[in-house]
């Protein structure tokens, strides 16, 4: 895997970890803003053809 490669996933795992620790608080505004950096790191992911595993799974493609 290359560095671009394991920095996205590294992201993405931390934008999944924040945004559900925004809805178990309920913390709206946090939500929204982690909900977004989702979005566009799995874009990202997209539009580079890089495989991004389910969340839960703890492993990176």
């Amino acid at each position: 895997m290359d560095t671009y490669t394991a920095e996205l996933n590294q992201r993405i795992t931390s934008a999944r970890e924040q945004l559900r620790a925004a809805r178990d608080t309920g913390d709206l505004d946090a939500e929204r803003i982690y909900s977004g950096e989702l979005d566009s790191l799995l874009r990202q992911a997209l539009e580079n053809g890089i495989t991004v595993p389910p969340e839960g799974t703890g492993r990176h493609a």
